[in-house]
């Protein structure tokens, strides 16, 4: 029989149409007890909220105020048309919102039923920035402490993207889902650091102070003072239980902790100045604490976080596809189709000129396992050249070197040459040896540039050209990726673990901005301090996104809280700056940035490595299988037009080798199509081979 008749494929795989039902899952019968659900204009407002431009709309208003927070910052000092043009942007941007939740109100309900606005945590987050931005709005001219923190909810308006990314809601989804075992996790490690905090107020209580003026020669307050100096205590101290705590969270993160062990060491009686290493036995404290508080606690917290995301993220995977009742092998499924939908065909490297061809022989050299180990063992030694060239080399030496590149400049040329022999017009069908080509084109134009004279002018006006184009012949070393399988397979699952630390990096993005706007709203009279400076501040948005980059990497942190956290006019030139408020940003700013999300970035890449690399018949190695499988025999059947067609009276052959059996021929139509369909292929890949 015939395979002309599509149609016949097309009964099996295509599901018959049925009118769909607005109001799937909607329970809501009458919204707001006056819209029912044969009501004009709810049919109306449903039909908004699920049009694409909708999202697209609440996006770019939310990309608007989150531009709009971080061009206030500049404009601490509003001038009367500023602050005019302002209030009519935040009624528009409150109005657009709140029309927002008036059409998704009336299209689900409002809360008692299933699946009703206020049933989802994302909506509740919406309602609530809704309601707290109106009464910013119509309070916002009466100076009262309560106003002052309505304007900071407005830091929290671009969390809005996590409801419009469901991607990014998945993530943060899995996470609150997993807070229960990381709040029992930091109950043990608050257990912990509270003993140690009690231990350290009563070795250190009183003991860490210093005067200003030659610390180690003025030990006493009283010879201090007559001194000129002042007698001040260490911002790090033991003065008591809560600043113990502080101290020891300061020394979980690790910065900078061996002068402040060294504090320690230093200390003498009460009241008294510090002695150099006077108490060297205090060291053992801080080595304890590292060891278990620091090292031992904290990687046990990331590892439960780990575990028990990865557990609420294929939970939270699994609802997303409309069940929890999606099993291991139905997901895995799900994993190959989607890789199935970015395979790329590779019609042309395979193809086998005709037997008796002089080109024969020449395509079995370039495709046999010792060429490639012999290109292999090339691009390492022509690292190792690049790697030998160092400042101030003897001219002999550079020379030795620049014969070695010309070697294998030489080397490279014949083996494009006998590529292009073997593959002839599909040379150009592969990325790799375009690539390739391009590198020995850089290498054969920097050896002309380095045998020509200074009477080229053009040679001579281009050295940068050429200095770049030396530089490209590393990207040879991608090529190490190629002949070796298990790079390759690296590689690949790096390259699904792109979309998921690309929605971690968003969302890590996201905390980092809503941080740096907060930080210009609670410490903008901050100017001045012991490590503030005119770049590292809070002024404007510029500065405190630097400086919240630089708390990521947990590089002198501490030192900017206590800075920020100072009232008195010492921390700057006639300026108080900051309040004790510092103290929960910073310590908030690092237990969500450096603990939470920096370590969700291992979380990901671990958990995707784990289920497709380190797992034994991972999806990769079966679908790898399965696709080679499929092109061998696809080009072994006699493709035409470079690989892109197979003929039509030659696809039950195909499919008989690509299941297995010969008995296709044997059976009648429907058994012969439910077979094909079987093997997973759909009847549009007829149409587009």
């Amino acid at each position: 029989m015939s395979f002309h008749n599509l149609d016949y494929l097309k009964s099996f795989t295509e599901p018959k149409e049925q009118k769909k039902d607005p109001f799937k899952n909607i329970e809501c019968n009458h919204s707001l007890y006056l819209f029912s659900k044969e009501s004009p204009v709810r049919l109306f407002c449903l039909k908004t909220i699920a049009h694409p431009l909708f999202e697209k709309v609440v996006l770019i208003t939310i990309c608007f105020i989150s531009i709009k927070l971080a061009v206030d910052t500049y404009f601490v000092d509003y001038t009367r048309l500023y602050s005019k043009i302002t209030v009519a942007i935040n009624y528009l941007q409150v109005s657009l919102f709140t029309v927002e939740g008036l059409l998704k109100i009336i299209s689900l309900g409002f809360m008692f039923d299933k699946n009703s606005y206020l049933r989802s945590s994302w909506n509740i987050f919406d309602f609530f920035i809704i309601i707290v931005s109106w009464m910013d709005l119509t309070i916002s001219s009466v100076n009262i402490p309560m106003v002052r923190v309505l304007r900071l909810f407005r830091t929290f308006k671009p969390l809005r993207f996590l409801s419009q990314n469901v991607s990014m809601r998945v993530i943060v989804t899995a996470l609150f889902k997993s807070l229960g075992a990381i709040i029992n996790t930091l109950f043990v490690i608050l257990l912990v650091w509270f003993m140690f905090s009690i231990v350290g107020v009563s070795f250190f209580a009183g003991k860490f102070q210093y005067c200003t003026k030659d610390k180690y020669e003025n030990s006493y307050k009283d010879i201090c003072i007559e001194k000129g100096g002042e007698w001040v205590t260490y911002d790090h101290n033991f003065d008591n239980s809560i600043n113990g705590l502080i101290f020891l969270f300061v020394l979980t993160t690790q910065e900078n902790w061996p002068a402040l062990a060294h504090q320690a060491v230093d200390c003498d009686e009460e009241d008294k100045g510090p002695i150099k290493n006077g108490r060297w036995y205090y060291a053992y404290y801080f080595v304890a604490f590292i060891f278990i508080g620091a090292m031992f606690l904290l990687n046990l917290f990331v590892g439960v976080m780990f575990l028990n995301f990865a557990k609420a993220q294929k939970a939270a995977t699994t609802s997303s596809y409309g069940s929890v009742l999606v099993t291991e092998d139905q997901l895995n499924w799900i994993e190959i189709q989607k890789m199935i939908i970015m395979a790329k065909p590779n019609y042309n490297i395979q193809t086998l000129p005709p037997e008796g061809s002089w080109r024969r022989p020449v395509h079995n050299l370039i495709t046999s396992r010792k060429f490639g180990i012999f290109i292999s063992v090339i691009i390492s030694i022509n690292l190792l050249q690049l790697m030998l060239l160092y400042d101030s080399a003897p001219d002999n030496y550079k020379k030795a070197l620049n014969i070695v590149n010309y070697a294998l400049i030489a080397v490279f040329t014949v083996e494009i040459v006998l590529r292009y022999v073997a593959y002839l017009h599909m040379f150009w069908y592969d990325a790799w040896n375009v690539l390739d080509l391009a590198i020995v084109f850089t290498g054969w134009a920097d050896f002309v540039y380095d045998l020509s004279t200074s009477d080229s002018l053009l040679l001579y006006n281009s050295p940068k050209v050429f200095r770049i184009m030396r530089i490209l012949r590393i990207t040879r070393l991608l090529r190490l990726f190629k002949n070796h399988k298990r790079l390759q397979e690296i590689m690949e699952v790096v390259q699904l673990c792109l979309p998921s630390m690309i929605n971690v990096f968003s969302l890590l993005a996201l905390v980092l901005f809503i941080f740096a706007i907060l930080g210009c709203y609670l410490f903008e009279s901050g100017k001045e301090g012991t490590i503030i400076d005119d770049f590292y501040n809070f002024n404007n948005f510029g500065s405190s996104m630097a400086l919240s980059f630089r708390f990521a990497t947990a590089d002198n942190w501490n030192y900017f809280m206590f800075d920020y956290a100072r009232t008195t006019t010492s921390c700057a030139i006639g300026v108080g700056c900051g309040n004790a408020v510092a103290f929960l940003y910073f310590i908030a700013f690092e237990f969500v940035v450096t603990f939470i999300m920096l370590n969700l970035f291992i979380s990901v890449v671990l958990e995707l490595f784990d289920k497709f690399y380190f797992a034994e018949g991972n999806i990769i190695s079966q679908f790898k299988e399965e696709h080679e499988r499929f092109q061998e025999n696809w080009l072994r059947i006699g493709a035409v037009h470079s690989g892109y067609f197979l003929p039509d009276s030659k696809l039950l052959r195909f499919f008989e080798r690509l299941a297995g059996s010969a008995n296709l021929r044997e059976m009648d139509m429907d058994y012969r199509a439910r077979e094909i369909i079987l093997m997973g292929i759909r009847w549009y890949f007829f149409l587009h081979p």
